[in-house]
């Protein structure tokens, strides 16, 4: 079978085609026919190099979707949608070649009215917004959360979850035109950076008590900004660092304010 492997990390990285044996099933796993990978953030992180606990030669994409062709749990043709995690393309092969051995919990199967398209597309974000929202943030109905990069993909799903589970979203994004698409979301209110500083306008948003919870897939900078905007007790979720691995961080309001900073990682 063909593989896109990542022989080398780094700025370029070394990316070659390559010819390998068909994997062998083991219990507990599936094999899958891989029908489309995910190429997002954390794949072009990894392939740069900065993920510590990946290493050259591998396999990239953990997220994406196919077809069992053979399987201990699932019957042979099952569509299935894959949500890799902190594993698949990071610590093991991912699915960016042509068939993947891959542990069962690893795999849902997909209703008929969702393409295999789209299937690829939904763990990295929907599933990703729903484990932090729920397992990590335990959001309540009725909380006020934050979410930046609100324009897009995980902050898009990020709000749609958190409106199903009864929350009010309040997106944040960089600039004006990214306004529309993060209302578009429903987003109850959106703070653009650009015109806007942040904590007076959560603080106003929320009626001077801040917001409970802040999902945070941007990172950089941002993240100490976000943690000032948090009520007394809040959380602030930590889900990605596309916009830098170092933040600043007001110690003394995360101390007297009885803040907490979560980790996710699938």
């Amino acid at each position: 079978m063909k593989a896109l492997v990542a022989s080398r990390f780094g700025s370029p990285a070394e990316m070659t085609i390559e010819d390998r044996p068909m994997p062998s099933l083991k219990p507990g796993y599936s094999l899958v026919r891989i029908h489309a990978a995910t190429v997002n953030p954390l794949s072009s992180q990894v392939r740069s190099g900065i993920v510590s606990g990946a290493l050259a030669p591998l396999v990239l994409s953990n997220d994406g979707a196919g077809i069992v062709e053979e399987s201990t749990l699932l019957k042979r043709g099952t569509r299935v949608a894959v949500y890799g995690g902190a594993t698949l393309g990071i610590k093991e092969d991912g699915l960016q070649q042509q068939w993947a051995v891959i542990e069962n919990n690893r795999l849902f199967e997909l209703p008929n009215n969702i393409s295999l398209d789209e299937g690829a597309a939904l763990p990295i974000n929907y599933v990703t917004a729903y484990q932090a929202l729920t397992r990590v943030g335990q959001v309540k109905a009725g909380q006020r959360v934050l979410v930046s990069g609100a324009s897009g993909a995980l902050g898009h799903a990020l709000i749609q979850t958190a409106l199903a589970l009864g929350a009010v979203p309040i997106g944040i994004v960089s600039s004006t035109p990214k306004v529309s698409s993060a209302h578009h979301s429903g987003a109850a209110v959106v703070i653009d950076l650009s015109r806007d500083v942040l904590k007076d306008a959560v603080f106003a948003a929320t009626e001077g008590k801040g917001a409970d919870l802040a999902f945070d897939p941007v990172g950089g900078e941002l993240l100490g900004s976000m943690v000032a905007a948090l009520r007394a007790r809040g959380a602030l979720i930590s889900i990605g660092f596309v916009g830098g691995m170092s933040a600043s961080i007001d110690v003394a309001d995360l101390v007297i304010e009885e803040k907490r900073i979560l980790g996710y990682d699938a």
